[in-house]
């Protein structure tokens, strides 16, 4: 998966690299889990097979002992379950906060918070204290407290930074906070330590942070020589008191690939939901599709009151993509052979699944496992269902046919209301390459998008390059109007 935005220089401290394409988590054994069962089925043939086994030496076998109740406030707000990967969309009252290039001197750059105001059109380093160079001390509230900041994240009123610090042989994996006006950052959580081992050493947190009810959900992945760990975490972001949360182990003695979970979650109600890519293979040490006795995505969801799993057994054995809102599951399922793609919704309470398109046909569709790349991907902000049919986030090239990229918006009963993003004709030319990243939160749409012809230090030549917003609304009336936010 290809990320709309550049990398930029970081403070002075080991960096570690997010990573789209590696979605890892821990396998464990949970007993007495419930299932949510259904005769629905859509099945279709398989052709490839991505990503190697996982590492099963970190199993506990007294896993269900630590999946147990927690305190959870629901007048605390849900997640925004279109706004959850990538750089998410931080929106204030008269701006916008975001991950900045905050420049020091000729081609010195801090990675930090900024703050974008809608009145000037201009950033600033979201730090009110007198005097600060905003260079990375460790008094900044944009630029400091940590070593290395692996995303950040608005909720309820506060900005929350998930990353690490590094001393000599030992890491920490910190969340901390900031208030809105930049005049103070405090930590909430030290979430694990550990030590760094050898130069494979590389912890990293998974792009997709959930936020509910007053609950921060993540994977955090550790590899290094000597072991793999992939962790789901539970955070109370009030009292900074973190959980680990252990999956299931696969029925029927299956695997798990290793990149083909946990590579997206989201929440609804008092749910978590995440998948797995569960295959059994009728030959020891032949991982190959043609030698597949089973090839499965299970949709799981854990509830974040009891800590109970329950499986959602309605969902198709292959599906490209999935998001949740009041109790529907909408999912999508890609026919590679004849370029369709059909949306469904799966009613968990009713136990009844509806078809919303079916086999809509395209130049080109690609990414057919919910762990693939430029997958058609639905996303909805609880408003409006929207479908990227080459994935939420890419690239496009002019000399890859993969890149045929179209985006459609249905209402939540399965209305289609419009067929792409009219008004972005002159940046989405099919002459150049760019990159994008598809967001939508409360009835707006968000599209980053950048003009690969320039590097990011050359801002004040590129024209287009940018954050993009329409009101949905708006843009299913007629307006073309959208509006130009901060530079990405």
């Amino acid at each position: 998966m290809i990320r709309v935005f550049e990398g930029v220089k970081m403070k002075k401290f080991l960096s570690i690299i997010l990573t789209a394409a590696i979605i890892l988590s821990l396998t464990a054994c949970t007993e007495n889990n419930t299932s949510v069962t259904s005769n629905a089925s859509i099945n279709e043939s398989v052709d490839n097979s991505e990503g190697t086994l996982e590492n099963n030496s970190d199993k506990n076998e007294n896993a269900t002992a630590h999946n147990t109740p927690n305190r959870v406030n629901d007048a605390l707000p849900q997640c925004d379950p279109a706004n959850l990967e990538y750089f998410v969309i931080m929106k204030g009252k008269e701006g916008y906060y975001y991950q900045a290039s905050i420049k020091k001197e000729e081609d010195e750059y801090f990675s930090g918070l900024g703050y974008f105001d809608n009145a000037t059109g201009k950033t600033i380093p979201l730090c009110a204290k007198p005097q600060c160079m905003h260079d990375g001390n460790d008094f900044c509230t944009a630029t400091g407290g940590m070593g290395t900041f692996d995303t950040d994240f608005l909720y309820n009123g506060y900005i929350y930074r998930l990353g690490a610090d590094v001393v000599d042989t030992e890491f920490t994996l910190k969340l901390l906070k900031c208030d809105l006006q930049g005049n103070e950052l405090s930590k909430v959580s030290d979430i694990y330590s550990g030590m760094v081992e050898g130069a494979y050493w590389s912890p990293h947190i998974n792009d997709c942070v959930v936020c509910h009810r007053g609950k921060m959900f993540f994977t955090f992945n550790m590899n290094s020589a000597s072991q793999e760990q992939h962790m789901l975490y539970m955070v109370d972001i009030e009292s900074g008191e973190s959980k680990r949360i252990y999956l299931p182990e696969p029925e029927n003695n299956a695997i798990r690939l290793y990149t083909h979970y946990l590579n997206f979650m989201t929440a609804d109600g008092d749910w978590l939901y995440y998948n797995s890519r569960e295959v059994i293979f009728d030959k020891p040490g032949a991982y190959d599709e043609h030698n597949m006795l089973q090839n499965r995505t299970v949709l799981y969801r854990f509830n974040i009151r009891t800590g109970e799993t329950e499986t959602i057994s309605a969902m198709p054995d292959i599906y490209s993509s999935f998001t949740v809102n009041d109790g529907i599951i909408y999912y999508t399922v890609a026919d590679r052979s004849d370029n369709v793609f059909s949306l469904y919704s799966y009613d968990i309470a009713n136990d009844k699944t509806t078809t919303i398109i079916d086999k809509r046909q395209q130049e080109y569709v690609d990414g057919k496992y919910v762990s693939s790349g430029y997958k058609v991907t639905v996303l909805t902000d609880r408003k409006y269902l929207y479908v990227c049919t080459m994935g939420a986030s890419g690239m496009y090239r002019v000399d890859r046919k993969a890149d045929d990229t179209d985006f459609y918006i249905y209402d939540l009963q399965g209305n289609e209301l419009m067929d792409g993003l009219p008004g972005l004709e002159t940046l989405l030319d099919k002459e150049k390459e760019w990159t994008y990243k598809f967001y939508a939160l409360d009835g707006e749409i968000y599209f980053g998008y950048r003009d690969s012809a320039y590097w990011p230090s050359h801002e004040d030549e590129d024209k287009f390059s940018g954050m993009y917003t329409i009101k949905t609304e708006d843009l299913i009336n007629g307006s073309r109007d959208w509006t130009k936010l901060y530079y990405v």
